[in-house]
Formats: C-alpha cells, structure tokens, sequence
C-alpha cells in the first residue's frame, strides 16, 4: 500500500496509534499540550515549508521569513496560548547569502512583533529550500482550547476572511492584475493572537484554518465527535470575483481561526470585531455546506499533500 492510499492524515493516525504510551496532550490537535506543573503547560508545534509544495521558487524572501513563522504562531492561536520561544532548521543549496539574510529579516520582523526567542535550530544542504519551525508556548494550566470540546448546538464562527490566500495564490499564478489584499493575505498572513485571546473565554472547541475551512471544521468533529453544519451566506468571504466561492472555502492557508461556543455566548461573540458565527454544531459526523436551504455537493474539503 502506497501513502497516496490512505492520505496524509490517514498517515498521521497510523503513525499516532503505533505509539507506545497514550499522552492526553498528544499527537492529534494544534499544538503538543505538555503539563509543567500547577500552574503552567507548554504548547509545542511544528511546521514545514517546502519549495514548490509551500511557496514558489521565486517568492520574495524577506516575506517567506515572515510567514514561516506566522503559520506556527497560527498553530499557538488556535490554542489561546502565547508564542515564546522558536527553533527555526533550513535546507537550502548553494543560493545566495543575500537571499538568506533577508530571509532572515523577516523571520526576525514577527519573532520580534511577538515577543518571540529564537533559541537554536540546523542547518543543511539541499536541492530546494525547506523551512522547518518549531514554536514552544505556554498557558495557563487548563486553559488551552483544543479541537475536542466541541457539543451540539454550539454556534460555529470564524475570524477575518476566508478564501484570500487561496485568491491570492492564483491571482499570482495566473498573472492577473490588482487584488492586492488577496496576494497579500497568502505572502504574509497574520495570525489572529488577539482574536485567540478575546474569545478564549467562551470557545469550546478550536482550530486554525490552513487545510482550509470545510477541512479543518472537519477535523474539529473528528476530535470532538460531533458534525458541524455551516450556512454558506454567512461566510465572510475576500472580495474575488476571479474565483469560484466553492474553491475558496477549500483553499487553505487562510490561518483564520475556527472556534465553536456555548450558544449563550452569542451576544457577546457577535459584538467583537473580525468574528462572524457561520454554523452550528449538530448531532451526527462531518461537516456540511448549506445554501438555499440545500446540501452543496462540495467534494474537495481542503488541501491534501497525498
């Protein structure tokens, strides 16, 4: 049996359940949750970047910096916990050393906007430019919201817009002029910490959207057991008439974040700016799109590297 047959988060769950020991914070959400004590637990993820997987060829460096460590920040996000410390591990070949320096700018830019170290990372050489990051936070103890603690009739909502960077990206690709919010979005997306922050009081369950929405709302009721019914006139979609709409709440790397909550908390949900509710949590398993009080037919979720 080949990868591609069971999918890369197929993979991921062979690779969970060959494990030894059954860790309450492991493999499985956001973040790795790892209990220090009475007070505090750290919250630990790792992401990579691969040339022509990621990113193109050609992308300006000083923004690959930047983003290379936004999307593990997004990781902290979703988890409501603070980004402190990074280890940042590089593949690179025999490029120029301007291109790395201002790599590196940029990596520095957001690292120092968060209050983040870096402490230490590798570097080697390879045929194409890989990016590996690992992000080190902390909490509260009890205090980080995984994808597990979703229930039904929980209100569904969403942060900022969904589908830029995915507009964006191909607005890039194919060369078309103006959108400049849109390739904004997928050059340097921003991870919503103050949104994280200002809802984590109230959410029951959380995820940050990089597979794409429809993807990771699933992801969300595999943890948590539940479905998640969303009404499709009430995504805040980015302004982007080039595209179809069904591709962009599939798209990925919107690194928004999903977040379920009590429906008692709707008032105050619905008054803070960037947060729009979307759905509801309902008996059953997966997730479905509802329009014109019909089921859309929509079979790509999200992003899948197998």
């Amino acid at each position: 049996m080949k990868i591609s047959e069971v999918g890369e988060f197929g993979l991921i769950e062979i690779i969970k359940n060959m494990a030894n020991r059954k860790l309450s914070g492991g493999i499985g959400d956001d973040c790795a949750v790892i209990d220090m004590g009475k007070e505090e637990e750290l919250l630990v993820t790792t992401d990579t970047l691969v040339e022509g997987v990621h990113f193109l060829k050609n992308t300006d460096a000083f923004n690959l910096g930047r983003k290379s460590l936004a999307v593990s920040i997004s990781d902290i996000a979703a988890m409501a916990a603070l980004p402190k410390w990074a280890f940042l591990s590089i593949s690179l070949s025999d490029m120029k050393l301007e291109y790395v320096k201002a790599f590196m700018k940029g990596f520095y830019f957001l690292a120092d906007e968060f209050g983040i170290d870096l402490l230490g990372g590798d570097t080697t050489k390879s045929s194409v430019f890989s990016i590996t990051v690992t992000l080190i936070g902390v909490n509260e103890k009890g205090k980080s919201v995984k994808r597990s603690g979703a229930k039904v009739k929980d209100s569904v909502y969403v942060t900022g817009k969904i589908g830029c960077s995915y507009a964006g990206l191909e607005a890039i690709r194919k060369n078309i002029d103006g959108y400049e919010e849109c390739k904004e979005r997928h050059n340097n997306p921003y991870p919503r910490l103050k949104e994280s922050f200002s809802v984590k009081n109230y959410a029951s369950a959380m995820i940050d959207v990089s597979d794409g929405l429809l993807q990771d709302c699933l992801h969300i009721c595999e943890c948590s057991g539940v479905a998640i019914e969303i009404d499709f006139d009430k995504i805040p979609f980015c302004d982007a008439d080039f595209v179809d709409k069904e591709n962009m709440i599939s798209g990925g790397e919107d690194y928004e974040l999903v977040f379920c909550a009590p429906v008692k908390y709707d008032g105050v949900l619905n008054s803070i700016d960037n947060v729009t509710k979307i759905g509801e949590v309902k008996e059953g398993f997966g997730v479905s799109v509802i329009k014109n009080s019909k089921q859309l037919n929509i079979k790509r979720l999200g992003f899948k590297h197998f």
